[in-house]
């Protein structure tokens, strides 16, 4: 009677050990594919951010090439010609300087250069001396701004010493 118990007892253990080895195989697997679709996604929203940023970055390098007066207000949403309003679902912000842009999301951040300088800033003055629009040539620092608060670029007509000069301004408001 005792070596059947000793069987029963043994065929227990290996269908309980069987039945464990398959929820291991099952939580490897799901384990696997969960963290391969966190990679997809979190590929896919560095690929969004710095499309953004790139897409900014295009836009004001094409406004340097301009040898004529004109201005674009640049809006959120995600409508065409629109940046979009949100990346992954959260708010972001935009921080362009003098040569570069910067998209903030959470604690992700991309970057891209431009050729052509930027002033960010509107210049209410339009006429300078060689000395004074020297002094705009220095590296600019911009500011933060929340996505949603649209803003503007300008490609400016300067005076400068009796001759025009073309500059791109990127100013909020």
């Amino acid at each position: 009677m005792s070596g059947r118990l000793v069987a029963c007892g043994e065929k227990m253990i290996e269908w309980l050990a069987s039945k464990i080895g398959v929820l291991i195989a099952i939580g490897v697997t799901t384990g696997f594919v969960l963290g391969l679709f966190a990679w997809q996604h979190s590929a896919m929203v560095d690929r969004e951010g710095q499309e953004l940023a790139d897409s900014i970055s295009d836009t004001l390098d094409s406004f340097g090439a301009l040898g004529a007066a004109t201005v674009v207000c640049i809006d959120y949403g995600g409508e065409a010609g629109e940046l979009p309003a949100e990346i992954d679902g959260d708010g972001y912000s935009v921080n362009i300087s003098g040569t570069s842009v910067t998209v903030r999301a959470g604690n992700r951040m991309w970057a891209s250069e431009f050729t052509c300088p930027v002033i960010p800033q509107n210049l209410s003055q339009r006429e300078f001396n060689l000395t004074e629009y020297s002094d705009l040539a220095k590296v600019w620092i911009g500011q933060e701004h929340a996505s949603g608060e649209g803003f503007t670029v300008e490609r400016a007509r300067l005076e400068v010493s009796g001759k025009e000069v073309y500059v791109t301004l990127v100013y909020w408001g």
